[in-house]
């Protein structure tokens, strides 16, 4: 009994001398990081032929295509979504790219054009997934100052970045993780996007065709 008469005299001291504080920090949530990845391209692979596309008439007949650069080597995208999990703000400090493996693009299948949509403005990287050590080179998307890390988020105020991934003529399998520091201590966060690793791969000299093609016979 004299265990629990000490903690309560000592709850009610911290709130009798302005503790209150100090109380809510031991009770809320510790600062976090939420990332939200889609890796996309408005060209996508698929190791189907045209006829067996022609054969699926279902409106996700792509849903598992591949990232694929344009032949003309416009980059695939991976936007990544940041928003700390609490009102504290939290210090990203970086992004890491590590190269898992890479052969030569696909010689059999399709690349299919989609439409692609507009996004936020978000701050844009180039990665180069065949250099021997892979950076994030800030670039400027719209004229204005190109702008790196670090950079600051809290749950009102997120950040998007766009990693414009090149290839080269390769088929890459890679991953990612975000840096990130709260409360004076490192973290990270590897980026999913709905599979073990993230994957994209040049053109190479596959057939183009466009989404409408896929479901119109000749």
């Amino acid at each position: 009994m004299p265990a629990v008469f000490a903690v309560a005299a000592a709850v009610t001291t911290a709130m009798v001398t302005g503790g209150w504080g100090w109380l809510q920090g031991q009770w809320s949530d510790p600062p976090g990081l939420t990332v939200h990845a889609a890796l996309g391209s408005c060209p996508v692979y698929t190791d189907k032929s045209l006829d067996e596309l022609r054969q699926d008439p279902s409106s996700d007949k792509l849903r598992q295509g591949v990232a694929v650069t344009s032949s003309d080597d416009d980059p695939a995208d991976l936007a990544l979504t940041l928003q700390a999990k609490t009102s504290q703000a939290i210090v990203v400090t970086g992004v890491t790219v590590r190269r898992l493996s890479a052969g030569p693009v696909p010689r059999a299948g399709s690349i299919v054009n989609m439409e692609c949509g507009g996004s936020m403005s978000p701050r844009v990287f180039d990665v180069d997934l065949m250099a021997t050590q892979i950076r994030l080179r800030p670039v400027s998307s719209d004229g204005s100052k190109a702008v790196g890390f670090p950079l600051k988020v809290s749950d009102s105020d997120p950040e998007q970045l766009s990693l414009k991934l090149l290839p080269g003529s390769h088929d890459v399998r890679f991953s990612v993780e975000v840096n990130w520091i709260s409360e004076g201590e490192a973290h990270s966060e590897t980026v999913a996007d709905g599979a073990p690793v993230l994957r994209v791969t040049g053109p190479g000299r596959l057939p183009v065709y466009s989404y409408a093609e896929t479901f119109t016979k000749p």
